[in-house]
């Protein structure tokens, strides 16, 4: 097995486990106030992931709305120092309440430091 295999499937299951978290324990989180921290986690995962093509669509389908989200406010918050835009913050069209797409992108305050 070469490195790039190893790498590959070791960012692909970490993928799965984010995923997991994310679409049932994200309750867990909000309570333990650690949402912001999984926020950037998420982030900075899927960036790498998408930056050195290391995992297919279908494996990073679960987090791609929640990444893109992070992504336009990450985007954001470093070309201007304004509030967002009110479609940033707008509940994201998935599979979990709306809410908790919401307080993902609104907490996720880490990735603008």
């Amino acid at each position: 097995m070469s490195f790039e295999s190893t790498v590959r499937k070791i960012i692909r299951l970490q993928v799965h486990v984010l995923s997991h978290v994310y679409r049932s324990h994200w309750q867990h989180l909000v309570e333990l106030q650690l949402h912001p921290h999984f926020n950037t986690l998420v982030y900075h995962v899927m960036l790498f992931a998408k930056q050195f093509d290391l995992v297919d669509a279908k494996d990073s389908d679960a987090l791609e709305e929640l990444f893109e989200r992070l992504r336009r406010r990450h985007i954001h918050a470093m070309s201007t120092s304004s509030p967002p835009d009110t479609d940033t913050d707008a509940p994201l069209p998935s599979a979990e309440p709306a809410e908790q797409s919401t307080i993902a992108v609104q907490n996720s305050t880490a990735l603008s430091s």
